[in-house]
């Protein structure tokens, strides 16, 4: 059985941010960025319309690392699902290099990018527990797209 990684996943840029949002999860070690992807898109509740990916730095304002394996993702990005970044598993990433965070860089335009840290120790899955698990929330979900007729 794979192990179970506990990951803090907290938003630190878009554009209608309004308060802090973080959330705590456990998943599955053998679990892709594609369904982290998905998973940060079911805890925001954002509407998954947009381009994304994923990349290492030590600040999300900092010189990137791309985690796709083809050199031209910038002049090419993918939608998910589409491509072997999608497919790449956590246990290949964690441990990260030294002072380097993952960061998952949602919509290009509103610059929706969220700061995922790995914590603790690895654990085991337990019995009747549905992965991935939330275990701990701050704040209410963002708002993608603000109704400005309420203003």
């Amino acid at each position: 059985m794979d192990a179970i990684y506990t990951l803090s996943i907290k938003c630190v840029c878009g554009a209608y941010l309004t308060e802090p949002f973080s959330r705590l999860v456990e998943l599955h070690s053998n679990s892709t960025l594609g369904d982290l992807h998905d998973l940060i898109q079911e805890l925001t509740g954002f509407d998954d319309d947009h381009l994304a990916t994923f990349y290492m730095a030590n600040t999300y304002r900092g010189t990137k690392v791309w985690l796709a394996e083809d050199d031209d993702w910038e002049e090419n990005p993918r939608a998910p699902g589409d491509g072997p970044l999608w497919q790449i598993r956590l246990h290949d990433l964690f441990p990260l290099p030294k002072h380097k965070k993952l960061f998952y860089w949602f919509d290009f335009g509103d610059d929706w990018i969220f700061e995922i840290v790995k914590k603790g120790k690895d654990s085991t899955s337990c019995a009747g527990v549905k992965y991935p698990n939330l275990i701990g929330e701050q704040g209410l979900k963002p708002e993608q797209y603000p109704d400005w007729e309420d203003e």
